[in-house]
């Protein structure tokens, strides 16, 4: 049985097993009671658990005597910025598990400044989850339930309004474009905003019916039907999501899959061209996004892995743009947050610009490989293998914000306890992909996988 999972990404765990309804009550109340009982804002994906999971969050937060604004099936960047902009709000929770495979769902809890928990306020809702059960207010001050805002509408209208976006530019393009929504809830809204913009859309797997037609995390290996629509229909590039609408990846004219990675760096670059400012990305994100900033001549800042550090860091530095290198653009002039609507109408906007194609594009990137895997989550001794990797692959700089990371002088190597999943993730990157995978080769034996 897979362990709940209670970290800087929320709680997530397996329906039926370690996330039940009684455990999805107790998070509920421990929210409310973070927050004081004040008024929360609440969402959902499209997963086929979501509304018992939803159910049981009502439950919780009303019997803590929080008032409950339900947005049934909404992005995740949506009820972020939907929060954001209410003052009357005290918190938000979003039922996803994100790019997790279907049996799984979470709760993410989001702060009244509509941004995920800082690791204090997570340790706060941890100690009282884990405290003994509270029965809760007296039958009069129940929370009710009542329909909450129409934020999806409201999130496409704040990237049309961002004045990095000429809408009318775009619009006279008439981009043709192919949109894999993958079953999720982000699929509404990036239709609503192509359709805005003017674009010729071909949609694929954008029924929200709580299946996953292909496996949820946007990665080049998963994209097969929508490669092949963009090289069917001619598209000028392909868009595709995952189940909660904050990460994208794309597809170029000829149905080529870009690597994620190339989402972010495509995005800082672009940004960078109009308005300098600093960059922040995690940990585990491409150095191209760090050789952009250089170029550029703007501070540049790594942080731990998680939205939740990446967004603080961009607001304590007053980045421009940022994110996480899995296709999470992060643009403050709409909301420091991870955002697929935000990708999409960046992409369109350095195509309008007369940047080239998407293709073309990703090749002017500083050229990096990058690569990943995933080990058994057993629990590693950070000391034993920064000890083990020294020795191996010789001197070098050492992170140990998150797990441990590695740098040479054009390579690094990340090893780290993954927070949304039972596994301990490596992630290397060289000028080669033979480079990159003796990094991966070499944590592998040190870890002893």
């Amino acid at each position: 049985m897979a362990e709940l999972k209670l970290t800087i990404s929320g709680a997530r765990g397996i329906v039926g097993e370690s996330l039940t309804a009684g455990v999805v009550v107790r998070l509920g109340g421990a929210f409310a009671g973070l927050v004081g009982g004040g008024t929360v804002l609440i969402g959902r994906d499209t997963r086929r658990t979501g509304p018992m999971v939803r159910d049981a969050l009502r439950a919780g937060l009303t019997a803590a005597g929080s008032p409950v604004r339900d947005c049934g099936i909404c992005s995740t960047p949506g009820l972020l910025l939907g929060v954001r902009r209410r003052d009357d709000i005290a918190g938000g929770v979003i039922v996803t598990a994100s790019h997790n495979p279907i049996e799984w769902n979470a709760l993410k809890f989001v702060g009244p400044d509509g941004a995920f928990l800082s690791p204090e306020a997570g340790d706060e809702v941890k100690r009282l989850f884990g405290a003994p059960e509270d029965p809760g207010v007296s039958w009069n001050l129940v929370g009710t339930v009542t329909a909450g805002p129409p934020v999806e509408e409201e999130h496409v209208e704040a990237v049309l309004r961002c004045e990095l976006i000429d809408v009318e530019a775009i619009r006279a393009r008439r981009f043709p474009v192919v949109l894999d929504g993958t079953g999720g809830a982000g699929a509404k809204g990036a239709l609503a905003l192509l359709d805005a913009l003017d674009c010729d859309v071909t949609a694929i797997h954008c029924d929200a019916d709580g299946t996953f037609p292909r496996p949820p995390e946007p990665k080049p290996e998963n994209l097969g039907d929508l490669c092949e629509a963009v090289s069917r229909s001619g598209a000028a590039v392909g868009f595709a999501l995952d189940p909660d609408g904050d990460r994208l990846s794309l597809v170029s004219g000829g149905g080529h899959p870009l690597v994620e990675e190339a989402t972010v760096a495509l995005a800082v670059r672009y940004v960078l061209s109009k308005r300098k400012g600093p960059v922040v990305v995690n940990l585990s994100t491409s150095r191209a996004s760090e050789d952009l900033a250089a170029i550029s001549g703007v501070p540049f800042y790594r942080t731990p892995v998680g939205e939740a550090h990446v967004a603080a860091k961009m607001v304590e530095t007053g980045a421009v743009i940022g994110g996480e290198g899995n296709g999470g653009v992060m643009l403050p002039a709409v909301h420091p947050a991870r955002d697929a609507l935000v990708g999409i109408a960046l992409t369109l906007q350095s195509m309008a610009d007369g940047g080239g194609s998407i293709g073309e594009q990703a090749e002017a990137l500083p050229s990096y490989e990058i690569r990943k895997t995933v080990l058994s989550a057993d629990p590693f001794d950070r000391d034993a293998l920064e000890k083990r990797l020294a020795d191996a692959l010789g001197e070098c700089s050492i992170d140990r914000r998150d797990g441990i990371r590695f740098d040479w002088k054009d390579r690094w190597l990340h090893v780290r306890a993954s927070n949304t999943e039972p596994v301990v993730r490596i992630i290397a990157e060289a000028p080669d992909g033979e480079g990159a995978k003796r990094l991966l080769v070499a944590a592998a034996e040190a870890l002893g996988g």
